[in-house]
């Protein structure tokens, strides 16, 4: 999943970031297939914390694009996700790679194309988890705690309630629901930006569900997802929220002790992974041939799509998913 943060000042286009025009509802008209094609393309990249100089290690990628569309691609990083959509609908970038929110928002502001979903072990949708300390499994748990292996990284964390298994783990959900009715009043509940699906705003709904008056707990706001399961580790909150599993974000040689203090007791359902998303005027023939070029880029170079963006691949965009990112955004506006 993708987080929101800021831009290296070196590299971010103030341009794409400040007083864009906002786009016309006759966008949404589909692009004409015999428009000529533009002179250049722009793909918006969004600041990656683990990523300095994203525009040269993107590169390969967008080499990749101008010699096979035979179009200058050129990359540029955007202060956010908002910054990205508006750079879309305003025409100042013609590809996006973003949050499924941002890829639903550009379909709706200005008839942009959300066209592929990012791929993580296999999988286009991820789901929040619920952890707590072991010295509170007794309270969350109601079978004892196994140790399972998170397949990303080889390490051994805790889970109960059935999320995982000494032989099945696949971050699936939704899983352990009913845990979340054991959150009584003046709790200490780690949640993370209110505009993050994983830290804030599946857990929300989900407790919701589960009968849970959030504004009766005692929030503790975190940012970033390993914080998120640091805040519990410390002790700082009883219950956290994060991405599954956000332990492997975590150095285990500085916190050798996580994967057993540490134990995940549910899973939210699953919410759609980001991707790409194209431009209201990027013409059809040249919208299909960047679709099949992006989608087919882990055959070509997969090393920079795992280093850059976490993933092993695209895949088409699914507009069930895209709906249900969309909702999720509108129940959430204003927070």
């Amino acid at each position: 999943m993708r987080k929101t943060l800021f831009a290296p000042g070196a590299l971010a286009i103030a341009a794409l970031a400040l007083t864009l025009a906002g786009c016309s509802p006759s966008a949404t008209a589909d692009a004409d297939s015999d428009a000529e094609p533009p002179a250049e393309l722009t793909l918006a990249l969004i600041p990656n914390e683990q990523v300095g100089d994203l525009v040269t290690s993107a590169k390969p990628l967008t080499d990749y694009l101008s010699d096979q569309l035979g179009i200058p691609v050129r990359g540029v990083v955007t202060k956010d996700y908002a910054a990205a959509v508006e750079a879309i609908c305003s025409g100042q970038a013609q590809i996006a790679i973003a949050d499924a929110g941002s890829l639903a928002a550009a379909q709706d502001q200005c008839g942009a194309f959300p066209v592929l979903q990012d791929v993580r072990f296999g999988a286009s949708s991820y789901a929040a988890q619920f952890f707590t300390s072991v010295d509170n499994a007794d309270k969350y748990c109601t079978d004892t705690p196994v140790e399972a292996t998170y397949a990303a990284n080889g390490a051994s964390y805790l889970y109960c309630n059935g999320v995982a298994n000494g032989e099945t783990n696949t971050g699936v959900g939704p899983v352990g629901l009913d845990a979340l009715a054991k959150i009584t009043p003046g709790t200490k509940v780690a949640f993370g930006n209110t505009t993050s699906p994983a830290g804030y705003q599946l857990p929300v709904l989900d407790l919701e569900a589960a009968g849970v008056d959030v504004d009766t707990l005692q929030q503790v706001p975190v940012t970033g997802n390993d914080n998120l399961v640091m805040a519990v580790y410390n002790g700082d909150a009883e219950v956290g929220f994060a991405y599954w599993d956000a332990r492997s974000a975590i150095d285990t040689a500085e916190v050798p002790d996580l994967g057993q203090k540490v134990v995940v007791f549910g899973l939210s359902e699953m919410y759609p992974n980001g991707g790409v998303v194209l431009g209201p005027d990027v013409p059809a023939d040249l919208r299909d041939q960047i679709t099949t070029l992006m989608g087919g880029y882990d055959k070509v170079d997969p090393d920079t799509l795992q280093s850059i963006f976490d993933q092993t691949g695209w895949t088409p965009a699914d507009p069930d998913q895209i709906d249900l990112a969309r909702k999720v955004t509108a129940r959430f506006a204003g927070k």
